[in-house]
């Protein structure tokens, strides 16, 4: 990160920034990291429903000032869903209702970038139809999720390849359901999505197979998503960036981060 080649911990500027970053406590409370799914999973719908009429539309700038602002509305309502622990992204009663919760909320998430008065009209079924590959994504990324990597030794993974497998076979189905109904994002996505699962199998040697496969999923969709929606990076790094720099004064730290390797 350049800020930290600039600032560097022992300096009365970083001291200074570090005492200040103390106030955002309150602020990564509200689980920050959180609103990249949840920004995903909206900001896919509106590509999926721009692509009804324009199936080659591509860095389309004109729902962007609508887009922001529902952005905002939704991160307020899904922050404050969060906060009262009515759904997380890790759970450690894992079951089945916990995966139905989160189908459900994904679900909501991509009608309402789709536009709700869209499916009132009746594309309820076409929205669930283009909704499905998406879905099968989203859970496949976040039953990666539930894999504990504190209690997995820096070499070998055995117990979390089972779950790694359903991951892949999800991803390969959303792939197949994008190309069946035409949608470029969603295929392609998944497609360049698959190989880290299928790595993350095939060489066991170490874990951070398992946390690029938790990483990268998440940066690869929403880059595929901004292909179509550029104003979606605005949001993207704003967050990302802000993270970066509150945890580098604050903790001494790079995160969130791309980089995984272990002495």
């Amino acid at each position: 990160m350049i800020i930290s080649r600039i600032i560097k911990p022992e300096s009365a500027v970083y001291k200074t920034l570090s005492t200040f970053s103390e106030k955002l406590d309150r602020l990564m409370k509200l689980k920050p990291l959180s609103w990249f799914a949840v920004w995903i999973m909206m900001t896919s719908g509106t590509s999926a429903q721009q692509a009804m009429s324009d199936r080659y539309i591509y860095w389309d700038m004109s729902l962007a000032g609508v887009g922001l602002i529902t952005l905002l509305i939704v991160t307020v309502i899904t922050t404050i869903i969060f906060k009262k622990e009515k759904i997380s992204f890790t759970n450690i009663d894992f079951s089945l209702t916990f995966i139905i919760h989160h189908i459900i909320f994904a679900l909501v998430l991509f009608m309402t970038g789709w536009g709700w008065l869209s499916w009132l009209n009746g594309d309820f079924f076409v929205t669930l139809k283009h909704f499905s590959p998406y879905g099968l994504v989203y859970i496949s990324v976040l039953l990666v999720y539930q894999i504990d990597l504190d209690s997995i030794p820096v070499k070998g993974y055995q117990p979390g390849k089972g779950l790694i497998a359903v991951c892949s076979l999800l991803v390969i189905a959303g792939a197949l359901i994008g190309i069946r109904f035409d949608d470029p994002v969603i295929s392609t996505a998944a497609a360049v999505i698959a190989p880290f699962y299928l790595i993350a199998i095939v060489f066991p040697e170490h874990k951070r197979h398992i946390e690029r496969a938790r990483i990268y999923p998440v940066f690869i969709a929403a880059m595929f998503v901004s292909v179509r929606l550029p104003w979606f990076l605005i949001p993207l790094a704003i967050l990302f960036f802000g993270l970066r720099t509150y945890h580098y004064f604050r903790y001494n730290i790079i995160f969130p981060t791309f980089a995984v390797d272990h002495d």
